[in-house]
Parts: C-alpha cells; sequence; structure tokens
C-alpha cells in the first residue's frame, strides 16, 4: 500500500506565494511611508519657477502613490483569502499578477512621457523580470494539483 496523500494545505510552493505577497505589502506600504519624504520638498518640486521643479509631477505622483494603494489593499484582500484557503484566491491571484504589470508598464510610459525621469536599461529589465515572474506564478495557478485542493473553501 502506498500513502499517497492528494496535495492539499498551505506547503510547497504556496509558501513562496505567500511570502511573495507579504513582501509586496510591505514593499508598497514602504513606498507610501517614504513618499512624506518627498511632500517636505513637494512646493519647490511642483513650483514652475524652482530649481527643482519636475513637470507633471504634481499628478504623476499621487498616481504612484495611488497604485501603491491599490496594491496594498489588493494584497492584504488576497493574503486573507489565501490562509482561509477560500477558492476565490487562485483566480484573483491570477489578476493581480496582470494588475501588477500591467501598473509597472503604465508607471514607466507615464514617467517616460510625462516627466524627466526617462526609460532606462534598468526599467525594462525590472518590468522583463516581473513579466516572466508573474507567467509562472499565473501558471502555477492554473495548473497546480496543491492550488485545486487546497482553495476550496466558501465554494457552494
Amino acid at each position: 500500500m502506498t500513502d499517497n496523500l492528494p496535495l492539499r494545505g498551505l506547503g510547497g510552493w504556496l509558501i513562496i506565494v505567500a511570502i511573495r505577497l507579504i513582501f509586496g505589502f510591505i514593499s508598497s506600504l514602504f513606498l507610501i511611508l517614504n513618499s512624506g519624504i518627498v511632500f517636505i520638498g513637494w512646493s519647490q518640486l511642483t513650483n514652475p519657477d524652482s530649481d527643482f521643479y519636475i513637470e507633471n509631477l504634481k499628478w504623476v505622483y499621487p498616481f504612484e502613490i495611488g497604485i501603491n494603494l491599490i496594491i496594498i489593499l489588493f494584497s492584504i484582500y488576497l493574503l486573507y483569502l489565501f490562509f482561509t484557503k477560500n477558492y476565490k484566491f487562485p483566480s484573483l491571484m491570477i489578476c493581480f499578477e496582470f494588475v501588477i504589470v500591467i501598473f509597472q508598464i503604465l508607471d514607466l510610459f507615464i514617467n517616460d512621457q510625462f516627466t524627466i525621469f526617462k526609460l532606462e536599461i534598468r526599467d525594462i529589465f525590472i518590468t522583463t523580470n516581473s513579466i516572466i515572474w508573474s507567467t509562472i506564478w499565473v501558471l502555477y495557478m492554473l495548473n497546480s494539483v496543491r492550488v485545486k485542493n487546497t482553495f476550496v473553501n466558501g465554494h457552494r
């Protein structure tokens, strides 16, 4: 007799998914908390007569803070779904991966087109890396037996 227990529970690669969500939440929170430093010199950065003026920063920076707030709220909800093993988690995690990539590309485009911060090879590398990792996690959510067996709570 073999002990072929079904893959179930918050183990295996799902631990890395949880770590990814937690670190994503912490990094977005850190970016928002550090935004206070920018607001100290906000009047200098948004005043056209200042030597430190950055064109369009008045709307670009709040947009970036808004993106990070959305990521934080989405991460909190996903962590709740993850630890309650809710059936909605895999599909919303896939949406989250798409949202992250879309927001990154949108942020790069807006900064490149509307501010003095131009696109660098490092930005392309980071975005490409994000696309690759998002693709891996989307495929994992779609194909993993453990995901199918674990996230079943709340389903009628």
